[in-house]
């Protein structure tokens, strides 16, 4: 298990550090995924994890769901609160990675909180090596915490498929974007996409893994300039596509994964 986070580890900081902003119509913006009580999950992200509630989006009755971020950072993480809370087994994997520079200083609060926070110091090559941590919200989502210099900022989103060549093949047709670094082992299958200015998605393909249920909510929001020319893709592959209004439409992956896309307005 430590081998394998070396390898994810190393991967990321590679990829966080090598990419700058790209002129490219699609940016992604926020990692998402259910919680079941709001106010607790708002607590840990902003008393725990050291982020700050950056908007919040509601539907009166249905909705809830608050922006967690650092300030100005436009990357960030959406905490569905449904008013139906949705009752499915979460994933065992990290499902966004967060960078901060002092990991010291979240676990201290996470210890006084009884919170665990299991932290390793990894190998990333050249004699160089990167502290994590991984934790559970308190909705069981998994999040990873990777110690870099500069300023803290979620760095990307992980889509837990059951097929990688298959999710590739949506990514690459869908969003015209060119597959990044992939890493194979004998416990797993993931691939890199760059959105610009360092933000991720990857398509993390477990081996030797029962899939567990999908999530009918997004999991990742990817604002697009070419949202038309998007949306005719995703009418073409004839996967599952829920469109609301002429700005936003939920788009299935081929594991069940739903991708928001929104218009971006440049």
């Amino acid at each position: 298990m430590k081998k394998a986070l070396a390898i994810i580890i190393c991967s990321i900081v590679t990829f966080t550090l090598t990419f700058s902003a790209l002129a490219q119509p699609h940016e992604l913006r926020t990692t998402k995924f259910t919680v079941s009580d709001v106010d607790a999950a708002v607590a840990f992200y902003r008393d725990l994890v050291g982020m700050e509630e950056v908007g919040r989006f509601e539907v009166p009755g249905s909705l809830t769901e608050p922006f967690m971020g650092f300030g100005e950072g436009i990357m960030r993480v959406g905490l569905l609160g449904y008013a139906k809370i949705e009752d499915i087994e979460k994933t065992p994997h990290p499902v966004s990675v967060v960078m901060i520079p002092d990991i010291d200083a979240v676990a201290a609060r996470m210890e006084s909180a009884s919170h665990s926070l299991n932290i390793m110091s990894v190998d990333v090559g050249d004699g160089n090596s990167v502290r994590i941590g991984i934790t559970t919200d308190p909705s069981g989502n998994m999040i990873e915490l990777v110690e870099v210099d500069g300023p803290p900022k979620v760095a990307g989103a992980r889509l837990i498929v059951e097929d990688r060549a298959a999710a590739e093949e949506f990514f690459v047709r869908v969003f015209d974007v060119t597959p990044g670094r992939r890493i194979v082992t004998e416990s797993f299958d993931e691939v890199f996409f760059d959105f610009g200015d360092g933000k991720f998605v990857a398509l993390y393909e477990p081996k030797g893994e029962a899939p567990l249920p999908k999530s009918e909510n997004p999991v990742v929001a990817i604002y697009s300039s070419a949202f038309d020319v998007v949306l005719g893709r995703v009418k073409a592959g004839g996967l599952g596509l829920k469109e609301y209004g002429s700005g936003m439409f939920l788009a299935n992956d081929p594991s069940g994964n739903v991708v928001e896309v929104v218009r971006r307005q440049d």
